[in-house]
């Protein structure tokens, strides 16, 4: 009988030992290999949802002055820190990853319609959901700006129109006036060789919603904020004028309020108001009395009067807005004319005589 081993070490008598002991152990790396494998494998990556989700005030900081049209809440497997978004041909702003099965798309400018979500790892395309970001079409955003053009030459100043001459429409045009800078010796004259002009207007713009609940931006740049920004219009002939956004309104028309307002001031302030007396303020809004009643002196030298005024207010979630503050029973209010400025409360607010819609709730 053959021994399982013989004296020369053959397994058998015909297989070296030392040669089975290698195939074995070939044999036995294939399943550990292939458990290992299994075990790190980079999982492949799979999109089961996307959903639009609303952006933070953070985003919009982080974005850089891009603007977001959208942010995208994903879920599915395999996701991954390194991966990077696209919506269609337009590459996503920011791939947020959150875990494995959840990440967050920032979406920035993308033309309307649907359009596939489609990620990648490096450059290879790793997921891909068809139609999954629909960007509605929207129509460009409009308001009144109110504002002043500026350092005009005297026929481009004459030249200006209600109706306008540049791509956004002039609604109104207050007269022309000659351009003046202050310095240390009073108000003189900007220029006064080139003989410099400005108008006051309320100019209807079309601009980009902006992202961090402004009014609009347009070219990236913000209609609000401080020093007032300048943007570069057409003017007459299509020569290019500046124009300053002082202030910026709703578009659409405001409801007319009456509003009896306590102002408090010195007797000699006082009597410098006149039924009639308007804001300085160009828009239709503009604050405009129509009544003084029950003037009243106070012992510290500083006297009371009740002024009825009519003004322009917008509708808003939170109620009436006026000029953009809210405005209610109880709330401070400034008129500022040509001639003063005071400041009270409101005691009451009540539709105007062409307008009897009760403020909104």
């Amino acid at each position: 009988m053959t021994p399982l081993v013989d004296d020369r070490g053959h397994l058998f008598g015909r297989i070296n030992l030392f040669d089975a002991t290698v195939v074995l152990f070939a044999f036995l790396l294939i399943p550990i290999g292939y458990g290992t494998a299994l075990l790190f494998r980079t999982p492949a990556v799979r999109i089961d949802s996307v959903t639009p989700v609303p952006i933070t005030r953070e985003e919009r900081r982080v974005a850089g002055g891009s603007r977001l049209s959208a942010k995208l809440k994903v879920h599915g497997s395999g996701l991954r820190p390194m991966l990077r978004a696209s919506i269609g041909d337009a590459a996503a702003i920011g791939f947020v990853f959150e875990n494995p099965n959840s990440a967050d798309v920032l979406v920035g400018e993308v033309p309307a319609g649907a359009n596939d979500l489609i990620l990648f790892d490096g450059v290879q395309e790793v997921a891909r959901s068809a139609r999954a970001v629909v960007i509605p079409s929207r129509p460009p955003a409009r308001l009144r700006a109110v504002g002043t053009f500026l350092n005009l030459d005297k026929p481009t100043a004459d030249g200006l129109r209600v109706g306008g001459q540049t791509p956004d429409e002039i609604i109104q045009l207050g007269p022309p006036s000659v351009d003046r800078r202050t310095t240390s010796a009073g108000a003189t004259p900007l220029d006064a060789a080139a003989d410099r002009w400005r108008r006051s207007a309320v100019v209807v713009l079309q601009c980009d919603p902006d992202p961090d609940n402004e009014p609009c931006t347009i070219g990236g740049r913000s209609l609000a904020g401080s020093p007032a920004p300048v943007f570069t219009l057409a003017g007459p002939s299509s020569t290019p004028v500046s124009f300053r956004v002082d202030e910026v309104l709703p578009f659409s028309a405001p409801s007319s309020v009456i509003a009896r307002v306590r102002i408090a001031g010195a007797p000699e302030l006082l009597d410098l108001m006149k039924t009639g007396d308007r804001e300085a303020l160009l828009d239709e809004r503009a604050a405009i009395v129509v009544d003084l009643r029950d003037r009243r002196a106070a012992a510290n030298g500083v006297s009371t009067i009740d002024v009825v005024l009519r003004l322009g207010v917008d509708e808003s979630e939170e109620g009436w807005r006026y000029r953009g503050r809210a405005i209610k029973a109880g709330a401070p209010l400034s008129l500022t004319t040509d001639r003063y400025v005071v400041s009270g409360v409101v005691l009451s607010l009540t539709p105007g005589a062409d307008d009897r819609r009760a403020p909104p709730r």
